[in-house]
């Protein structure tokens, strides 16, 4: 019975998150089927979705924080999700009345119009909406039976050595890989809360191994133009990544966070071998060791409800409102064209034409993810198209999603923190993705 709790749902994750399979004439994974079955349900009404729950959100916010209302302050799920800081009121606050104006249409013409309001509030709000639904509720296939434990000790030496970290941070990774950095992140948060893994490295994993998915990644390299390249662009997107995964947790900040467990979290045994297995004897002894413990139906879908209650209601709002800043801070002000103008001449040191066009888009992604390769589309040299698409994968750090998550989460990470490990990053892969524009646009 063991054998099959672990093995079943195991198998099922695997399927749905990790597995690529053919759907409607396209490459896609099982949950990105899922996915569009629950953007179909929306149908037309998923920005009457999106704005009901932005308001619905700001409302409780409002309660729980200025009003401290006594039946959200109760309940410890209620009041992590609404009585929050006021920053986070604020940008809530934002967020929704962005979503009104694009929604009814009175207000600002850019926060009206199709490529501000448009692109944030349907091509990324729907979506996220859709994405998180899914994904949270089936998530617990992955981290509740056995999966992780398995592949973790599996994963073991490669991590602890190369990385200093778990092996069960494989998984995180994978998951990341295949299906969406916010999946990863969310699998890293709750063992951290769990107490499995350590401040430091939930820290280095969820600033490292969050990486932007497969799918997200064929659309980037779409959107810049260079599709032709995409296997060897992508061999290269790897390569930075992991460059940057052996360089960053090396250097402040991460390598000054404690390896101490989350407060009120039970400390989890370290990971250590039976002197009496093999790797792979041990792996099936954890999982299994695991799966008989693993939640029955109803504790599955509460831990899933869980998740989604998290996303919806502490990332929607805050990351949209940060969303639209992005799009109107790189578009429509002059901010990175300066921050980028101290860069020309490296760009043009380093060989890659329209220097000057690329330089702005180089800290954009800091804001939002889509916003290099928005700009690599704009430009007719290859190589450098291609160094900004990797730009859009390789940074990781990127406000309107991953950063809101990391700062509304546990992690003991500081925004401050975040955009240092942001620029670090841009530091580290903009050398290997030069190097590898040459090579293969050459």
């Amino acid at each position: 019975m063991t054998k099959f709790r672990f093995l079943l749902p195991s198998i099922l994750g695997i399927l749905i998150f990790l597995t690529p399979i053919a759907w409607d004439g396209q490459i896609t994974i099982g949950i990105g089927v899922v996915t569009g079955c629950v953007k179909s349900l929306m149908g037309e009404y998923g920005l009457h979705v999106l704005v009901v729950l932005m308001v619905t959100t700001s409302l409780l916010t409002i309660l729980g924080t200025t009003f401290r209302v006594g039946w959200i302050r109760r309940h410890v799920e209620s009041k992590s999700l609404f009585a929050v800081p006021l920053n986070w009121l604020i940008l809530r606050l934002i967020g929704t009345l962005f979503g009104l104006i694009y929604f009814f249409q009175v207000g600002p013409e850019l926060l009206k119009s199709e490529d501000i309001g448009g692109a944030v509030f349907v091509g990324i709000g729907i979506n996220v909406i859709a994405v998180y639904t899914s994904a949270c509720i089936l998530l617990p296939l992955l981290t509740e039976f056995g999966l992780m434990e398995f592949v973790g000790t599996l994963a073991r030496p490669l991590f602890q050595r190369v990385f200093q970290l778990p092996g069960r941070a494989a998984i995180d990774a994978v998951t990341s890989f295949v299906g969406a950095s916010a999946i990863g992140l969310l699998i890293t948060i709750g063992q951290y809360n769990r107490g499995v893994y350590t401040g430091r490295e939930a820290s280095v994993i969820a600033t490292n191994f969050s990486i932007v998915s497969l799918p997200f990644s064929l659309v980037v390299a779409t959107v810049s133009g260079i599709e032709n390249f995409f296997i060897p662009w992508y061999g290269v997107v790897i390569l930075a990544c992991l460059v940057a995964a052996l360089i960053t947790p090396r250097l402040p900040p991460l390598s000054r966070k404690a390896d101490t467990y989350f407060a009120t979290a039970p400390v989890a045994a370290p990971e250590s071998k039976f002197d009496s297995h093999t790797l792979l004897s041990e792996a099936w002894h954890r999982a299994l060791q695991r799966a008989a413990h693993a939640p029955g139906v109803r504790d599955f879908f509460a831990t899933g409800l869980t998740n989604l209650m998290f996303f919806l209601f502490s990332v929607v709002s805050a990351a949209l409102a940060l969303a639209t800043i992005a799009a109107l801070v790189i578009f429509h002000t002059p901010i990175f064209s300066w921050l980028g103008s101290p860069f020309i001449e490296i760009l043009e040191f380093a060989g890659l034409p329209e220097a000057a066009t690329a330089a702005p888009a180089l800290f954009s992604g800091f804001l939002d993810q889509y916003m290099p390769a928005i700009a690599a589309a704009s430009i007719d040299s290859n190589a450098t198209s291609f160094v900004l698409a990797g730009l859009s994968v390789c940074q990781l750090i990127f406000m309107s999603e991953v950063g809101v998550i990391i700062l509304r989460s546990s992690l003991p990470i500081s925004i401050t923190e975040l955009l240092v490990i942001f620029l670090l990053r841009t530091a580290i892969v903009l050398p290997v993705l030069v190097l590898g524009a040459h090579l293969v646009v050459s």
